[in-house]
């Protein structure tokens, strides 16, 4: 069994030996200050950093850190029909009896966009690399070690997905980019496979959302990143979904996090439904 396991089965594990009360203590560890992250794992940086170097995200950052998670919005009767078919694995494991989980991620479906930038990690932390290709920004996660394509080259996102004569949705989505000024890159995307759920709990995004990211590089080592988003289909307003910060990594290695999928079998046949989890995925 590799080190890098998903926390589905970190908390399947947990229930079994100890029981929900264990389980919740797990949660309650992985709702550390994200600041011990940056004591444990990432070596201490000059102080005070260097200059934001002139529209250049290049190299590895850790995150995300001091996260903070936006307010959902009211969904709309489609978006609340969606997210009641939804049930977490956290809410299964920290009921008084045992529930029902259906997370995608218990057996290791992608994590998809933007549930990807909560860094779904053992550590609930991950690594990232902004890369370059022809015009294009690359960005790859060791979570999964899944890789996107940020288009700079002017070109419009797709206006719609699925359809005849349109592309078809990703767990990723389509994207561009452009720069605001010389340290805020912001990216746009849209045309998201539905399946994938946007956060822990299970709310929904729709094919026909837009997100924007917008990642300001505020001096040499610190990343501050703004995510909203724009999906009339499922929410009744925009919102802005998250504030986090990310770190220069010192060293500049890139890890990787493997959810398996046999191994994410293994322990919800094993562990999680012995334990009295019903795991059953849409």
């Amino acid at each position: 069994m590799r080190a890098a396991i998903s926390i589905a089965s970190v908390v399947a594990l947990a229930c079994l030996i100890g029981g929900v009360s264990r389980a919740q203590d797990l949660h309650a560890a992985q709702d550390i200050d994200p600041s011990e992250y940056i004591r444990e794992g990432v070596p201490r940086m000059p102080n005070p950093p260097g200059p934001a170097p002139v529209r250049d995200f290049s190299g590895v950052w850790v995150g995300p850190n001091d996260r903070e998670l936006g307010e959902v919005p009211p969904m709309t009767p489609a978006g609340q029909a969606l997210f009641e078919t939804r049930y977490s694995y956290r809410a299964a494991a920290s009921s008084d009896s045992l529930g029902v989980a259906n997370d995608p991620f218990i057996t290791c479906d992608p994590l998809g966009f933007p549930r990807n930038l909560l860094a779904h990690a053992v550590s609930s932390r991950g690594r990232f690399i902004f890369g370059s290709g022809p015009d294009r920004i690359l960005i790859a996660y060791e979570q999964q070690r899944v890789w996107r394509e940020i288009w700079m080259d002017g070109r419009e996102l797709p206006e719609a997905v699925d359809v005849r004569g349109a592309p078809e949705s990703r767990y990723y989505g389509y994207s561009i980019g452009r720069w605001d000024g010389d340290h805020t890159l912001v990216i746009e995307t849209t045309g998201l496979d539905e399946r994938p759920w946007l956060d822990e709990v299970g709310h929904p995004r729709s094919s026909s959302a837009r997100f924007e990211e917008r990642y300001t590089r505020l001096d040499e080592h610190n990343i501050q990143l703004t995510v909203t988003i724009d999906d009339p289909e499922f929410y009744t307003r925009p919102w802005t979904w998250m504030r986090a910060n990310f770190y220069w990594v010192l060293g500049q290695e890139f890890q990787e996090t493997f959810c398996i999928p046999s191994e994410g079998i293994q322990y919800r046949d094993s562990l999680a439904r012995p334990s009295g989890i019903q795991t059953e995925i849409e």
